[in-house]
């Protein structure tokens, strides 16, 4: 499936008649954005994760045009380059929201981690435009602690399919989302849920960084 979603994303880039690019892609963004939302076929929800991980990592497809495809699939009435930065924020957490959903089933996680990673990683390349409202690294922190107050034992499948491809893939943004967690002290606004979450971020991100070479133990 990687050598078809390959050549695909070749013939994409090498057509020389742009209008059908667009259609094709467009296509592909709608298919798989209706999937990842429950808004389609859910036994395919898998091949949508590795369609569109695929597709943005080979730079055919732009996180601006994955955004601005999702936020007309799902039915939302503004685009992000006609709404404010932090209405493009708010679609960006609804659409990594739905990806995490797919985080707590096994068969479904890895994919899903991977275009997480991907998502994030394309963020990081664009901050300072109108992608997010703060740092990549902050809304990294936001949108899995968030992602593991609705479904806590998602955590293995975050453990395991989310943070060693990204700690692997982006060392120094890592070492900066390692530090943020480690200097953090609870919230007095954080209650219940979101408190846990918070923990549970932080052991499980000081683990994998032990085991990623990221994190130190303390000198005796």
């Amino acid at each position: 499936m990687r050598q078809v979603l390959e050549l695909v994303a070749s013939l994409i880039n090498q057509n020389p008649d742009k209008e059908i690019s667009k259609s094709v892609k467009d296509s592909i963004l709608e298919r798989n954005l209706a999937i990842i939302g429950h808004r389609g076929a859910q036994p395919f929800v898998k091949f949508a994760f590795k369609s569109l991980e695929c597709l943005l990592a080979k730079g055919t497809i732009s996180a601006q045009e994955l955004i601005d495809a999702y936020s007309v699939e799902g039915g939302r009435s503004q685009t992000p380059r006609e709404n404010s930065s932090n209405t493009v924020g708010l679609l960006w957490d609804s659409l990594v929201e739905e990806s995490f959903d797919w985080m707590g089933l096994p068969d479904v996680s890895p994919a899903a981690g991977k275009f997480l990673v991907t998502v994030f990683r394309q963020l990081k390349k664009i901050e300072g435009s109108s992608a997010i409202g703060d740092d990549h690294v902050a809304s990294w922190q936001r949108w899995i602690r968030s992602g593991l107050t609705k479904d806590p034992e998602a955590l293995e499948n975050v453990k395991t399919y989310l943070f060693p491809p990204l700690f692997k893939l982006d060392r120094p943004a890592s070492l900066q989302f390692l530090e943020q967690l480690n200097c953090q002290s609870p919230n007095s606004s954080d209650q219940g849920q979101e408190m846990d979450a918070q923990a549970l971020l932080r052991l499980a991100a000081m683990e994998v960084g032990k085991k990623s070479g990221l994190v130190e133990d303390p000198s005796t």
